[in-house]
This record gives C-alpha cells, structure tokens and sequence, in this order.
C-alpha cells in the first residue's frame, strides 16, 4: 500500500523589519517547536529581508499553519508560489531546515545550511524534478528576491 500525498506550500515574503541572528534564532526555535508537535516540515531561506518558506504535511495542518504565517506582521507581501501533492516529503527529516546568506549570521544559527553555495544540493528532494526545484532554483538565482525584497 502507498504512502498518502504529502500537501506542499511553497511562499514568499519579505520582511517588515530587519531579522538579526536574536530574532532569526527566535522564529526557527518557535517553527520547530511548533511543527514538530505539528508533523509538519520544510525549509525557510533567508536573502536580505527576503523569506522563502516550504511547509509539508497533512493540508489540514499546512493550510491552517499557513494562514497564520499571513496574519504574522513581521513580514508582508506574501505570494504562494506553488501549492500542491507530492508522493513524498522532500524535507521529512527537518521539522524546519534554515538558510541563510549573510556570513555573519551563518555561523552562530543552529541547523544552517549553505543553500548559496554554487556546488549545493539538498539531501533529499533536490535532484528530483519538480516545482519545488524550479522555485528554490529560481530564489537562489535571484528571482522572486527582487520583488519582495524590504
């Protein structure tokens, strides 16, 4: 028997105000917190101001969990990039996966991951065609950056 369709929400937003290394590690130890009781996981990418998020889970978790991700004011603009089933959670093992671009804030985060780097490839996910390729793909290379940048 197959294992059910994993519901998928690709977002980005941008920032209200700056996130320093303090309130970035706030926001991911309340995220992980939150979606490990959840069942959900994902990756949140940081640019600059620029946020680009991957929830995944039971749509009766995702939705709800995305909605008040809207009603957060610590950020605006948000535009869902893509909703859709996967056979499989490309991030099952990160109740949230992080990454970040500044090099100051890099060291100090607790589950970096050095999504910039040119030679990058997620674990699990990454080689696997997809929207979800395409959209990370597309973030690291700039784009969706540039229209919801602070």
């Amino acid at each position: 028997m197959s294992s059910p369709a994993v519901h998928q929400l690709i977002y980005v937003s941008a920032a209200t105000t700056p996130f320093n290394r303090e309130a970035l590690s706030g926001l991911l130890l309340v995220a992980r917190t939150n979606n490990m009781r959840l069942a959900v996981s994902g990756l949140l990418v940081h640019h600059e101001g620029s946020f680009l998020q991957v929830l995944e889970g039971d749509p009766a978790v995702v939705e709800p969990l995305f909605g008040r991700v809207q009603r957060d004011k610590r950020h605006h603009r948000v535009l869902v990039l893509s909703r859709q089933l996967v056979a499989e959670q490309a991030f099952g093992g990160w109740s949230m996966g992080f990454v970040e671009t500044d090099p100051r804030v890099i060291q100090a985060l607790p589950g970096f991951t050095d999504f910039f780097r040119a030679d990058f490839r997620l674990e699990s996910g990454w080689d696997r065609p997809g929207r979800m390729q395409q959209l990370l793909s597309a973030f690291r290379d700039g784009r969706f950056r540039q229209h919801v940048a602070v």
